[in-house]
Parts: structure tokens; C-alpha cells; sequence
């Protein structure tokens, strides 16, 4: 009875234990599960591996990475997924030398054969005995990331490439266009001189070299700056019929020089008033009317352009430009808008030119949204043929009378005092000649650097500065940020010409930025640096309108009637006299100049007062009463307003006037 009791009892506590076990079994999968279904859901990929290079494990993240199924996993040896046997050999070794590795960068290789850069934290898994037994980890794939970063990396490279390029293409154009400025401008001066017929066609065999040099480097860098998409295209109102005629007009001796007979045919009925580029559409025609009348020996060049329709205030125009020329070969023509294609080997050779002018024209009727064709035959001419969308408007356009400059000819003289910034010996000459040519009265001080302009700009009044860009110890541009800063007005304001041989997108405005007024492009040419100059004299406040001479005013000269009574025609008295005028008058000079700029009125009063009897013995009249004018309104302090215009005056007169003096010292000597 006992015995059953026990058994019995026995066996409930064998079924309870089992229950248990049950329960346990049951808890533990559940956790198993949870576990597993938590692994999955992560996105980094989680692997298990045995010593000898098994997979005992892995999440679905690790499934997906690789592309194959649990099952195909499980019997692949883990040496297989990697792209580069080494990597794994370098990872065990870590693994077991550390315990860990953390961020191993390795590429491993798909089911497809695709590889994949990926990151893998890995520890090793020990025993109870503390044995290595295998190995666990995270894989992170960081193909798009790298891909990513990769594509930033050369996206950079690209940008400082650029940034290099274009700064190259600055440095080189201020390199070439600096000593071009000044064999341009010795030409120019050349030929206003007395010369024989053969030294003429010299003079115009070298000034087309310049010009054709000139027109290779504007070649190479409009096309840099299309490359780099730092060419900005115009909107505006103009008439298409002026422009191409002033194309025509400018370009037509070069025909009339080799026979060819140039014809215009333009559809009346083109809207006289479009919107758009008529800078990038004159280059467009400019170029293919070159090329043609380059490329024809004989016959004719027609310029010919249609309008094809307008709608909705559009204009669709049709252009073409034929010549009778050497023609193109047909293989040639599908390459002729390539970069630096000719259409043969011999036609740099024989005509020169950078097989640029054509894949620019290309680009910019890319850019205005138009179409270009060719069609051509060996021996038989060509014709480039596009066409273009331009808008209709109602603004007129006054026949270039924007680009209308004033008639400056009739401008004599100049009575002004400028500073010339400018570090290129060459270049200083010529300006001063071109300028000194053309107005003799005008006065020229020459800076080297920035900052002895500075200095100079500090020290005296000037009506102009003509400011060279690139220059040591302080450039163009931080030179003109100074005098706009740290003067006062109205000094500050004195209008600023800049001269750059930088021809590159952006320079006006690094011009205009920093203060001044305008700018002008190297080389420079006479008459456009004079027309600059007198617009922005002619628009300045400070400058006196008077000081255009436009006759020939007889210049107040030199008299020694009243030294000659004085020394009763005493050769030696009067030689000592002179000399002494001509030593202590320049120091006045400056002495006045100087008082004057910083309204130092006692100062300049007694210059004024001691100059009075220079000025008498010279026979300078009209100057005396100009100084006698300067003192009185220096000690009663009148007018002080017209002060600097009358010292700058004195100061011109007795210039001169000391050349004069010199001249007579030597005669007596």
C-alpha cells in the first residue's frame, strides 16, 4: 500500500517536472524566436561562423545582401564571399591576435558576381574553456555610401580643376596680354610717325600678327568659359538690322582686300525691335562671315537672313552664310563643330586660326536655343545655315545710341592730373604717349605698386586714376577699396579706370565690386581709352567741364620782359635769378598742392604770397591773379570750393613754363 502511494506520488512529481520542462522549453523557444525575429528585422547584416570557415547562422539582412537562399548559405564556405582571398586571411589573423575588429573595410562578392564594399565588426565566440570555437559579426554595406562619397570626391576635383583652369587661364591671359598692350600700343604710336611706304607695310604686317594673336587667345578663352558655364547670355531690346549692318560695316575692308565682293539680303519684314543677345548673335555672324572670307580666294561671301514665322510675339528667323571658298570634304563635315577641328591638316597652316571659332559659334546657338548645318563641297564653297527664336518687343532700341558716345574730337586739350598705376615699364610708356599725344596739357604721375598709388593718391588731387589690376604688394582691386573707404569725400569719389588683360567671366564685376568705375581690357586701343576716359570725366561731379579745351587756346607762355628791365640785361644776374626760379618753383609747386589737399590755409597763403613774384618775373600774368586769387581766399577763406581747380591750374602753366625757363638757361649758357 505504502509502496503505491510512493509511486504514485512519484510519478506526479515526474509529470509535474515534466510540465515544467515543458514550460521551460516552451519559454525558451518563445525567446528564441523573438530573438530571431528581432535579428531579422535588423538591417545591418549579422553572420555566425565556425572556426574552420562555416556558416552556422545569419539574419535575413545577410541573405538579402548576398542574394542567396538560408539553405544555399549554410553549405557555402565563408572564403567564398569574399572578392580578394587576402582580406580574410587579414581579418582571422586580427581576429585572433585582438579578440575583435571593428570598421575592417573589405569588398565581398554577391551570388551574382556583383562585389560590394562593405564594413565588418566581428568578435571571436569561445567555449567553456575559453577555447576559440568560431566567430560572429556585423556586415554593413557601404557600397552607395562610398559610391556617394566617391562621386563627392571627384565632384571636388572637378570644382578645383575648374577653380585652377580658370585661374590659369587669368594668370596666362594677363601674361600674354601685358606685353601684347605694349607692342600693340608701340605699333600705334609707330604709325602716327613719319615713315616710308615699305616701313608702312611692315607696321601693318605686324599689327596683324597682334591682331591675329589676339583673336587666338579670345578663341581659347571664350571657349573656357562656355566649358565651364561662365558665360551668361544677355535680354535686351536692339534691332537685328543694326547690328548685322555694323557687322558688315566693320568687317567689309578685309573683303574689299582680297576682291570678294560682300552682300547683305535681309527680309525687310524682320520685326525691327527683338529682344535678346546681340553681343553673342554679332560674334555668331562675325565668325562665319570671317571664316567664309578667310576661306575664299575669289568670288563673293552672301550674308542672307529670313524670317521664317512669328507667333505669340516670336520671331523665327532663318540665317546663312555662303562663300565660292575652298570648300569641305564630306567626311569632314560631320566633325567640323568638334574642338579644335579644321577641315584638313593644312588648314591651320595655311590659314592659321585655333579650330575653336566654329565649335564656339556651335555652343552659342546651343545656348540661344537655336540649330546649325553645314552643307558644303570640296572646291565648290559653303554655307552655315541656322536659325533662331528671338521675342518681338515695343521698346525701341536708339541706333547704338546707348553705345552712342559723344564726339570727343573736338576736344583739343585736357587740362587734368591723373595717376597711372601701372607695374610694366612698357605699358607706362605707352599710356603716357597715347594720352600725351593726344592731350599735351595733361599730366601723368606713375605708381609701380598699389601702395605707392596709395601713397601718391594720399599726397596729391587727381581728376582720374588709371589703375592696372594686377600689380605687387597691393593689387588693382584693394587699391581701389582703399581710396573708395579710407578718404573723404569728395576725394574718394575721383572716377577709377581699371586696365586688366584678365579676359575671363566675372572680371567686371570684380571691377565694379571694389569701386570703380570701368573698366578697359588689355591691349588697349587709343581711341577707346580716350572715349573711357572723357566719359567718365565728363560724368564726373568734381571735374570741372572748363578743363575740356575745345580749341586751340594759346597757352598762357613764358615772358622774360619784366626779368630782362629788372636785371638791365645783365646775362649773369639774370642766369642766377633763373636758377634759383627753377629750383625753388617745383618745391612751391608741391608746397601748394599739398596745403591745399589738407585745407591747410595759412600754409597755403604763404606759399601763394611768395610765389607772386615767380610769377612776375616770369611774365605769367594771367597765373599771377590765379594766385593772387588762391591767397586771398586762403586768408579771408572764400571760395575756398575753387581752390583745387586753381591750384591744379598754377600748377599746369608753371610746368610748362619751367621747361621754357630751362630752355632759356641753356641758351644763355
Amino acid at each position: 500500500m505504502e509502496e503505491n502511494l510512493l509511486i504514485q506520488k512519484l510519478r506526479e512529481l515526474l509529470a509535474r517536472d515534466f510540465v515544467h520542462r515543458k514550460s521551460i522549453e516552451s519559454d525558451l523557444y518563445r525567446s528564441e524566436e523573438k530573438y530571431r525575429m528581432l535579428i531579422d528585422q535588423l538591417t545591418d547584416a549579422i553572420y555566425l561562423s565556425t572556426l574552420d570557415g562555416t556558416f552556422t547562422g545569419c539574419n535575413r539582412a545577410l541573405l538579402e545582401m548576398l542574394g542567396y537562399s538560408y539553405k544555399e548559405l549554410m553549405q557555402l564556405s565563408v572564403s567564398a564571399i569574399y572578392a580578394h582571398p587576402d582580406d580574410r586571411r587579414h581579418l582571422l589573423q586580427q581576429l585572433i591576435d585582438k579578440g575583435e575588429v571593428r570598421d575592417y573595410e573589405v569588398q565581398l562578392k554577391r551570388k551574382n558576381g556583383e562585389l560590394i564594399d562593405c564594413l565588418v565588426n566581428s568578435s571571436v565566440r569561445r567555449d567553456q574553456n575559453h577555447e576559440i570555437v568560431g566567430f560572429q559579426g556585423i556586415i554593413r554595406d557601404i557600397t552607395l555610401r562610398k559610391k556617394t562619397f566617391e562621386l563627392q570626391r571627384a565632384k571636388d576635383l572637378a570644382e578645383r580643376a575648374n577653380k585652377f583652369k580658370a585661374e590659369f587661364l587669368a594668370n596666362m591671359s594677363h601674361e600674354i596680354r601685358t606685353p601684347m598692350n605694349a607692342i600693340g600700343g608701340m605699333l600705334q604710336l609707330l604709325n602716327k610717325t613719319n615713315l616710308e611706304p615699305k616701313q608702312h607695310e611692315y607696321l601693318d604686317g605686324m599689327q596683324t600678327a597682334v591682331d591675329s594673336l589676339l583673336q587666338i587667345i579670345n578663341d581659347i578663352l571664350d571657349f573656357s568659359k562656355i566649358e565651364a558655364g561662365k558665360m551668361e547670355l544677355d535680354n535686351r531690346p536692339f534691332s537685328l538690322q543694326q547690328t548685322v549692318e555694323a557687322i558688315i560695316s566693320t568687317i567689309r575692308f578685309k573683303a574689299e582686300e582680297k576682291g570678294l565682293e560682300l552682300v547683305l539680303d535681309m527680309d525687310p519684314s524682320i520685326p525691327p525691335n527683338l529682344q535678346g543677345d546681340p553681343l553673342r548673335i554679332n560674334q555668331i555672324l562675325l565668325n562665319l562671315i570671317s571664316n567664309a572670307i578667310k576661306f575664299t580666294p575669289e568670288g563673293e561671301v552672301r550674308v542672307t537672313i529670313r524670317l521664317i514665322d512669328k507667333l505669340d510675339h516670336k520671331a523665327r528667323l532663318f540665317f546663312s552664310v555662303k562663300d565660292t571658298g575652298i570648300g569641305i570634304e564630306q567626311e569632314k563635315l560631320q566633325d567640323i563643330f568638334e574642338s579644335f577641328t579644321q577641315a584638313s591638316t593644312d588648314t591651320t597652316r595655311l590659314y592659321g586660326g585655333t579650330g575653336l571659332g566654329l565649335a564656339i559659334v556651335k555652343k552659342l546657338i546651343d545656348m540661344l536655343n537655336g540649330a546649325i548645318m553645314v552643307r558644303s563641297r570640296k572646291g565648290q564653297g559653303s554655307e552655315f545655315i541656322f536659325e533662331l527664336e528671338l521675342s518681338q518687343t515695343d521698346n525701341v532700341q536708339p541706333a547704338s545710341q546707348s553705345e552712342q558716345e559723344k564726339d570727343w574730337s573736338t576736344v583739343q586739350d585736357l587740362q587734368a592730373r591723373f595717376l597711372m598705376a601701372e607695374d610694366h615699364a612698357l605699358n607706362q610708356l605707352v599710356t603716357t604717349e597715347m594720352l600725351k599725344g593726344r592731350f599735351p596739357s595733361l599730366q601723368i604721375d606713375v605708381a609701380e605698386t598699389g601702395r605707392q598709388a596709395i601713397s601718391l593718391f594720399e599726397d596729391h588731387n587727381y581728376d582720374l586714376v588709371l589703375m592696372d589690376v594686377q600689380m605687387p604688394e597691393m593689387d588693382g582691386h584693394e587699391a581701389a577699396r582703399y581710396i573708395r573707404t579710407h578718404f573723404p569725400k569728395p576725394k574718394s569719389e575721383v572716377p577709377i579706370l581699371a586696365f586688366t588683360a584678365y579676359a575671363t567671366s566675372g572680371e567686371a564685376e570684380k571691377c565694379l565690386e571694389a569701386g570703380m568705375n570701368d573698366y578697359i581690357s588689355k591691349p588697349v586701343r587709343a581711341t577707346q581709352l580716350i572715349s573711357k576716359i572723357m566719359q567718365m570725366l565728363d560724368a564726373s561731379e568734381q571735374f570741372s567741364k572748363e578743363h575740356f579745351l575745345h580749341e586751340s587756346k594759346v597757352q598762357e607762355h613764358i615772358s622774360f620782359e619784366y626779368l630782362n628791365t629788372v636785371t638791365e640785361d645783365d646775362e649773369e644776374l639774370k642766369l642766377r635769378m633763373m636758377r634759383i626760379m627753377l629750383d625753388e618753383t617745383p618745391m612751391e609747386l608741391k608746397s601748394l598742392e599739398e596745403a591745399a589737399a589738407a585745407s591747410q590755409w595759412d600754409n597755403l597763403r604763404a606759399v601763394a604770397h611768395k610765389m607772386k613774384s615767380t610769377m612776375q618775373f616770369l611774365g605769367l600774368e594771367d597765373t599771377l591773379e590765379t594766385v593772387k586769387f588762391i591767397e586771398v581766399s586762403a586768408r579771408e577763406r572764400t571760395h575756398l570750393e575753387q581752390i583745387p581747380e586753381k591750384v591744379r591750374s598754377v600748377v599746369q602753366v608753371c610746368t610748362r613754363a619751367l621747361g621754357a625757363l630751362q630752355e632759356e638757361i641753356d641758351r644763355i649758357k
